[in-house]
Parts: C-alpha cells; structure tokens; sequence
C-alpha cells in the first residue's frame, strides 16, 4: 500500500515475543471527544489507496480489481472542504489511467499546483494535472519504460517551478519486496525538467529473509523541501535513516540518526524552519518524534507518542504516520493493528486503530478516531479543511486478503475544530 514499509525486524520480533512494546510519553485519549467514523464513497467499489493533494482540492486514488491480480485505475475527484464530502460522491471523478498495485500514483506540487504522477501496466510514468473535480490534463513522461519500478513518488514543492520523481527498482521482477527472484533493489530518480535521465541514489541488497532497509524506513520526501529520507542498517542491524539532499549541490546520501532503534515508515517534513521526523519503532505501538534545527545534521529524539488508551488488546506496528498542521500547531494520525503472522497479515487483516496525536505541543494529547468494531484499518490519510480536519482510512473486514478482498473507505471525525 501506501508505505509498504516491510519490516525483516518484525520477522523476528514476531518470532520472539507477542510485538506489544510499550512506551510512557503522550497522555491518553480524553473523554471529551466522541469518534464519529462514517463509511463514504460506493459500498460497491474498493477504495485501496487515496491520497490528498496538498492543495486540499483533489483526492487521488486507486481502484483495486477484486480477482487478486493487483491491477486497477487511478481516479481523482474534487472534496468539499466545508464538509468533506467527496465530489462526485462515490470518487469517480475523472479516470487517469490503468495501473497496478505497485505503480499506482502519488500526489506532487509544484508552482503550477497539483498533479500526480504513477505508473501504467507497460512500465510508463504517467503525470496528471487535475483541471476539475472529473477533468485533468494527462502528459505521458519520456522517462524508459520499466515495469519493474514501485513507489512513485513526486516532491512537494509549493513554490518551485520544478520538481523531482522517486521510485524503487526491482532487479528483475515486477512486484514488492519480498520475490526471491530480486537480489537487489534501487533507490532511483528524476528530474521533471529532464525526464529521459535516470539517476541512481543506492543500490540494496535483498536479505536473506525479509525486506531491504529502504523499504522498511520506507522512502519519503521531505514535505516542503526537494530532500528524500530512507532506511540503511547500520553496524548493529537497526535501521536507521540517510537523507539525500537535492538542494545541494552534488549531494550524497548522509546518515540522520544514530540512536539504538529501527525506524519503522519515517515521515519527514519542514516545520517553521525545523527539520521533523515521526517514525514508527521497532515493528511496536511507540512511535518517536526526531528533530534538528536549519544546518545540522543529526536528527535527535524529542518526544515518545505511544497510544496507552488502545482498546486493542496487543496493539502492535505504528506506521504510517502522516502530518497535519491546523491552526499553527502540528498533529500526527497513524495507525496500529493487532499482531498478526506477517507484516502484511498485521496491517492489513488484523483489527486496528486510528489515532490523532499532538506533535511537540505543551499537554500533549491523543484521540482514537475511528470506530470500534474488527475491521483491519489502514493507510490514515488527514484532510484539513475550511474549518475542521478529517482523517480518512481505508478497511477490510478482519482476516480478509488485502489483493483480492474489496476496500471500504471511511472518513472519521476529529476534535480539530475551528468555531469562527
């Protein structure tokens, strides 16, 4: 999905003890604030993956075909922003194109607005600029083809006149990370303003069991700036992560963190000048807030977020933590599941939660969000509007087959509310 932030450490802490892990930090949920979730969109229609541009104008997302074959389409719509409500209702707004589960495309930014780019079925980068809420302009990239791409992902970049695209490689076969028909994977990328040049940040090998470094502190682009982070293990086999910063010139790839833990899905982004990451740790429910100020280096631990008020009974696996900024002060949602065999049977089969946290706020505070019943809950995605935040997620009912089994899409209230 989204991250696929694949965890080798969660091979083998699923091995040695229940992958509870506890954490002190945040206080609990309060009782103030009541979750109201509501399914949206066609209770017919499978709602995989959908993602907001940062002009809060389009939601983007994908269609997954319910034969198990990953093949689908990539739609946007428009979102009112007083209420949330999808435009058209059931998200069909405008059909980009065919794509896969692997290839499925991402939201950018840049001087010209918003656009996504992904892949089609032949291996082609595709870029869209959304027009309306059922119209946009399709521009097919002169980048080779190659069908063995995943993770496409444009930079963020508000004011620039340009921008760059991401992507893994797989040595050979088309997929995730885990076919032992790879032995390695690269961390590629380009220039929009040159399509046709492809350049090589890393190369990683395939471990023996499990996934490679860069796919469990999954790739991401800091949100505001044309730099990427990714995972590497270092000398004790905790993953940690490098940046790669494109605003240099020659960059190189340069460690960011040190401390003795595993970054589970970093998400990176600037915030009044500070750099910021939240990270999931170690396959467990704590998830740590890293921070450095304008010219260091190293990122350093500043706040533990862990969800003491879980109804789950061993919540497992934060990840997927995602930004939100309303009214001057930064919020996280992220989701935890119960523990399952695998990292894809925990996060996408297994019961779980959505939480909102505070980020380095005074009285920190969280709040579960979703609605409490069985259905494996993932892929939080927060959509701020005129006056309130929503944060919406995508489901399956407990144990189903995340390829083939259809996606329910639900939007939940938070307590992130303007009143004038």
């Amino acid at each position: 999905m989204k991250r696929s932030a694949f965890l080798i450490i969660c091979i083998v802490i699923f091995s040695l003890t229940a992958c509870g892990g506890g954490g002190s930090g945040q206080e609990s949920a309060t009782p103030d604030f009541v979750a109201v979730d509501v399914a949206v969109g066609d209770p017919a229609v499978s709602y995989a993956n959908v993602e907001f541009t940062g002009d809060g104008r389009y939601m983007v997302w994908f269609e997954q075909s319910q034969d198990g074959d990953g093949n689908g389409t990539v739609w946007h719509c428009g979102v009112d922003p007083v209420t949330g409500e999808l435009i058209p209702a059931d998200g069909k707004g405008f059909n980009a194109f065919d794509s896969t589960t692997t290839g499925r495309a991402n939201p950018g930014m840049d001087s010209q607005g918003s656009y996504y780019v992904g892949m089609n079925r032949i291996g082609t980068l595709i870029l869209v600029r959304p027009t309306s809420s059922n119209g946009g302009t399709i521009t097919v990239l002169p980048t080779p083809a190659d069908p063995t791409r995943r993770a496409i992902y444009p930079t963020d970049l508000p004011g620039s006149d340009g921008g760059f695209v991401f992507w893994i490689k797989n040595e050979r076969v088309a997929g995730g990370g885990l076919s032992s028909d790879n032995s390695w994977f690269e961390l590629q990328y380009m220039d929009l303003s040159d399509p046709g040049t492809i350049h090589v940040i890393e190369r990683q090998d395939k471990p023996a069991t499990g996934f490679a470094p860069m796919d469990i502190g999954f790739v991401r682009w800091f949100r505001g700036k044309a730099s990427l982070t990714y995972g590497f293990f270092d000398a004790n086999n905790y993953v940690q992560i490098r940046e790669f910063d494109l605003g240099k010139p020659s960059p190189q790839p340069v460690a960011v963190t040190n401390d003795p833990s595993s970054k589970i899905d970093p998400f990176p982004f600037t915030f009044n000048g500070q750099d910021i990451v939240i990270a999931g740790i170690g396959a467990t429910a704590t998830s740590h807030v890293y921070q450095r100020q304008a010219g260091d280096t190293l990122l350093t631990l500043q706040e533990t977020i862990y969800p003491s008020a879980s109804g789950l009974l061993n919540p497992i696996l934060a990840q997927s933590h995602e930004r939100i900024l309303f009214d001057g002060a930064l919020y996280t949602a992220y989701q935890i599941n119960e523990p399952g065999s695998d990292f894809f049977d925990t996060t996408f089969a297994q019961t779980g939660e959505i939480w909102l946290s505070t980020v380095l706020q005074a009285g920190p505070r969280q709040w579960r969000v979703s609605a409490v019943d069985d259905l494996a809950k993932a892929e939080p995605e927060p959509y701020v509007g005129t006056s309130k935040v929503w944060v919406f997620y995508s489901a399956l009912p407990k144990g189903a087959d995340f390829l083939s089994a259809k996606w329910s899409l639900h939007r939940a209230e938070t307590p992130l509310v303007r009143l004038n």
